[in-house]
């Protein structure tokens, strides 16, 4: 059956350090769908699909790599990373192996639609709303804007979802590079005016 392989980690949402390496090797028809159910719970400690290849069977291919990484599994799909080269070592494995590579952020079929839960939030507030986004001890301005966007004050640019925000904005601007995780959680900020976190 086609579908697709994806590697991802657990990760905080305030950018503190985990603990732990491991990284889950899954399957999906849906990546983004699947991403999403795995950040349901209101935790500080997200999900993210750090890689994402489209196959021709994708029940094969995930029972491959389970059977490879044998000697790493930690659990189930979690595999040991202490050493930082597993996400490598999928991606060579899956390219060797004639898979697509997607960027996971393409994969989302809403990426034209505004964002449920920011028209949720601009219902409930009085729009524009100024937001702030914390990342690596630096406070990122955000307005949500009257049609349901993010807007990165810093920069000027505007994003439909959470996601985009964080990693075409705010990572791309720290780093110098455009982020590639599934932070895409709305609990990530908070309203400048009152201090709250914002909840779906």
């Amino acid at each position: 059956m086609e579908g697709y392989i994806y590697i991802g980690e657990h990760f905080d949402i305030h950018d503190r350090k985990v603990g732990i390496s491991d990284k889950k090797i899954g399957k999906s028809k849906r990546p983004v769908s699947r991403e999403r159910d795995l950040n349901r719970t209101k935790s500080p400690i997200g999900y993210r699909i750090l890689e994402v290849f489209f196959v021709d069977d994708m029940n094969k291919v995930e029972k491959l790599l389970h059977a490879i990484l044998n000697s790493r599994n930690t659990q189930g799909e979690w595999f040991k990373d202490d050493d930082d080269t597993l996400v490598s070592e999928f991606v060579k494995f899956l390219t060797l192996y004639g898979s697509e590579r997607h960027n996971i952020l393409d994969l989302n079929p809403s990426n034209n639609e505004s964002d449920e839960r920011l028209q949720n939030i601009g219902k409930r507030s009085k729009l524009p709303l100024t937001l702030v986004r914390p990342y690596k001890g630096l406070d990122y301005d955000v307005i949500l804007t009257n049609d349901f966007k993010l807007k990165l004050l810093l920069t000027g640019e505007v994003f439909d979802t959470p996601n985009k925000l964080y990693n075409n904005g705010i990572v791309k601007h720290f780093k110098g590079v455009r982020g590639n995780s599934g932070t895409n959680q709305i609990e990530q900020f908070i309203i400048k005016s009152t201090g709250e976190r914002l909840t779906e």
